[in-house]
């Protein structure tokens, strides 16, 4: 029980919501938030391409729910599909450019850079 709300704590103090950016006036003004870690780019020093430019690896999702990772290797890349892995899990070794694992820990939170294979 403890455990669970240290995680839950920590999740929360790691992603700071972004400011509401609807205009004055109009309807959308209280609509949810997402977090601003969602929009931020990958690090500049992270190799996350192929020769091609084409985003293979999500450095930025590290630490973070596996849910929102998902939506944000979906955002870069919609043509991909996503599997949850908890971590100690045993996987086959084929390589699948049409993959992503995401492997996470008991708390929901990725353990490892995602990456498409």
């Amino acid at each position: 029980m403890l455990l669970a709300a240290l995680a839950a704590a920590s999740a929360t103090a790691l992603i700071a919501p972004a400011a509401a950016t609807a205009a004055p006036g109009t309807a959308d003004a209280t609509a949810t938030v997402a977090p601003a870690v969602l929009d931020a780019p990958a690090p500049p020093t992270a190799r996350t391409t192929d020769p091609a430019g084409t985003r293979t690896e999500w450095p930025e999702t590290l630490g973070l729910p596996k849910a929102w990772a998902e939506r944000v290797i979906l955002r870069d890349r919609p043509d991909l599909e996503i599997v949850h892995v908890p971590e100690g899990a045993l996987v086959t070794m084929e390589y699948n450019e049409k993959r992503v694992r995401i492997v996470h820990n008991a708390f929901g939170l990725v353990t490892r850079v995602p990456a498409v294979g």
